[in-house]
C-alpha cells in the first residue's frame, strides 16, 4: 500500500494541534472481515438503532446515531490520537503545513473530550495572553466545546485578522474558569532563534518548532556555528512550549551531535515489534565537542522529546528543567465511506534505551522549576486584569528596566496587592516582551536556563 508522509501536525488553521509525530496517509484497501463475535456485536448495534429510531421518545438524526457508535468504540481505546475525522477534518488533514497562518497561535490535543492546550506558539496572542499547557478550552465565543467536533472549533477560532475571539480557560489551581479575548494574527513563525550569552561564554538556540524541513536544520547548524566562532564553550537548546513537528527535522538535528551509528529513535508497531530502527550518520559537520544541556518542559512535545531522549539517552546532553508532554506516537490516517476518515495510532517511538516516550514523556536529568506565582500571586494578577491595569501601564513603560519596575510595585501597592520581587520581575518581563519574542534571555529571571548553565560548567 502506498504511504504518503506529510508533516505531524493535524491541522493549521487559527489552531494547530501538532501532537502527532507522524502521520500517514494509507490508501483505500477492503475492510478486514470481522470476527464470529464482532458480527454479533454489530448485529446488537443494528438492533438497538432499529428501536432508537422507532421507539425513542424524541426523533433522532440517523447520521448522528451512528457517528455515536463511532465515537463511541474509538474513545474505548483511551487514545486521544485514535480519532474519527469527518469530511471538514479529512480535508484539512490532507494539505501540507504551512509557514505563515491567521489565527491565534495555540497548538492543542483534544483529550477526554476537552480541548487541551499544549503549548502557545512563542511571539503569537495565544503567548502573549499567557495561556499554558494543560489549559482546557471550554468555552469559544460563548459557545460551550463539550458538544463542538474539532473541525468546528476551527471553524470558530478562524477568522479574519484583526478580529476579536474569547476563549474561557479552566486551569489547574484556579478555582474558577477566566477569559481570556484574542486578536487574530497572521502567524509567521521564526523556528530558530540564537543568542551568543557572552557572560557565560554560551550559546542559547530557542526552537520554537520542528518544522520549516528546508531550512531549519541549515538555520540551527549555522547559528551554533556562529556561536562557537564567536567563543561559546557550551550550548543550551531550549526546546520549552516546543510542542513538535517534523520527525525527520528532529533526527537531522540529532545528528549533528552525535557519532555515527549512534541510535536516535526507533519505531515499534503491534507486540512491539521493531519498524525502523534511526542512527546517526557519517556527516563531516557535526558538533560532538561542544557541551549541551536541553531545556524541557510540560509543553515540550513529540519531536522535542525524541531530540532529548536521543541526546539524553546517548550521555550527549544533560536534560533540565520539567516533565516533558508524552507524545510518542505514529497515526495512520484511513479514508472512509463519505469523504471521512479514521486516525489510528499503528506505532509508538522509543528512545535510544528503549524508553517509549508515549505517556511518560522525558525525565530531566536536573528538576528546575521556573520562578513561578503562588495561587494567591495567580489571583492577585488577575485582578490586575480585571481592574484593566495591565495595559495602561505597559503603554505607558516601554522599557523593562529598574524605574519599570518600581512604578509597577507602586502600582501593587497601591492595589494592596503582595506579590514577591521575583514573581513581579518575571511578570513585568514577559508582559513587556510579549510585542517582541526574540528578546534577548536573563539569567536573573529564567532560573532553568542559569541552572543549565552553571551545570554545564
Amino acid at each position: 500500500m502506498n504511504r504518503i508522509k506529510i508533516s505531524e501536525r493535524l491541522v493549521w488553521g487559527s489552531i494547530t494541534a501538532c501532537l502527532v509525530a507522524l502521520v500517514f496517509f494509507i490508501s483505500s484497501e477492503k475492510v478486514k472481515a470481522i470476527s464470529t463475535d464482532g458480527e454479533k456485536y454489530l448485529q446488537i448495534l443494528h438492533e438497538v438503532v432499529s428501536y432508537i429510531e422507532n421507539d425513542y421518545v424524541d426523533p433522532q438524526e440517523e447520521k448522528k446515531i451512528y457517528t455515536g457508535a463511532i465515537l463511541g468504540a474509538l474513545q474505548s481505546l483511551g487514545d486521544p490520537h485514535t480519532r474519527f475525522l469527518d469530511t471538514d477534518e479529512f480535508g484539512e488533514l490532507q494539505n501540507e503545513t504551512k509557514g505563515s497562518f491567521g489565527g491565534i497561535g495555540v497548538e492543542i490535543s483534544f483529550q477526554e473530550n476537552a480541548f487541551i492546550i499544549v503549548a502557545p506558539i512563542e511571539g503569537t496572542p495565544a503567548w502573549k495572553a499567557g495561556l499554558q499547557p494543560q489549559d482546557k478550552i471550554i468555552e469559544i465565543n460563548g459557545r460551550s466545546t463539550k458538544a463542538v467536533s474539532l473541525s468546528e472549533s476551527i471553524g470558530m477560532m478562524r477568522g479574519e485578522v484583526g478580529s476579536s475571539i474569547s476563549m474561557k480557560i479552566e486551569r489547574k489551581g484556579i478555582k474558577d474558569p477566566f477569559t481570556v479575548n484574542l486578536v487574530r494574527e497572521l502567524i509567521q513563525i521564526r523556528y530558530v532563534r540564537s543568542h551568543y550569552l557572552q557572560e557565560t561564554e554560551t550559546g542559547y538556540i530557542k526552537l520554537v518548532q520542528f518544522m520549516g524541513k528546508e531550512t531549519t536544520a541549515k538555520e540551527f547548524s549555522s547559528a551554533v556555528n556562529a556561536m562557537k566562532e564567536a567563543g561559546a564553550k557550551k550550548l543550551v537548546i531550549d526546546l520549552r512550549m516546543n510542542p513538535g513537528g517534523l520527525l525527520d527535522l528532529a533526527i537531522d538535528l540529532a545528528d549533528l551531535f552525535l557519532p555515527p551509528e549512534a541510535d536516535i529513535v526507533s519505531v515499534k508497531g503491534r507486540g512491539g515489534v521493531l519498524v525502523k530502527s534511526y542512527k546517526a550518520d557519517k556527516k563531516e559537520k557535526k558538533f560532538l565537542d561542544i557541551p549541551v544541556a536541553i531545556l524541557v518542559n510540560g509543553g515540550s512535545a513529540s519531536a522535542s522529546e525524541i531530540l532529548a531522549g536521543a541526546l539524553k539517552d546517548n550521555k550527549r546532553a544533560i536534560v533540565v528543567g520539567t516533565q516533558s508532554f508524552g507524545k510518542g506516537s505514529v497515526q495512520s490516517i484511513f479514508p472512509l465511506s463519505g469523504g471521512t476518515g479514521v486516525a489510528i495510532t499503528i506505532q509508538k517511538y522509543y528512545t535510544p534505551s528503549g524508553v517509549s516516550i508515549h505517556g511518560k514523556g522525558i525525565t530531566p536529568d536536573y528538576i528546575v522549576n521556573p520562578i513561578a506565582a503562588s495561587e494567591d500571586e495567580k489571583y492577585a494578577l488577575e485582578k490586575l486584569y480585571k481592574k484593566n491595569l495591565v495595559r495602561p501601564f505597559l503603554e505607558s513603560h516601554a522599557d523593562y528596566n529598574e524605574a519599570a519596575i518600581t512604578d509597577f510595585t507602586a502600582l501593587l501597592k497601591k492595589e494592596n496587592i503582595n506579590i514577591s520581587d521575583s514573581v513581579t520581575r518575571v511578570f513585568l518581563f514577559n508582559e513587556m516582551r510579549a510585542g517582541s519574542s526574540n528578546s534577548k534571555p536573563r539569567l536573573d529571571l529564567d532560573t532553568q536556563l542559569a541552572e543549565a548553565i552553571r551545570i554545564l560548567k
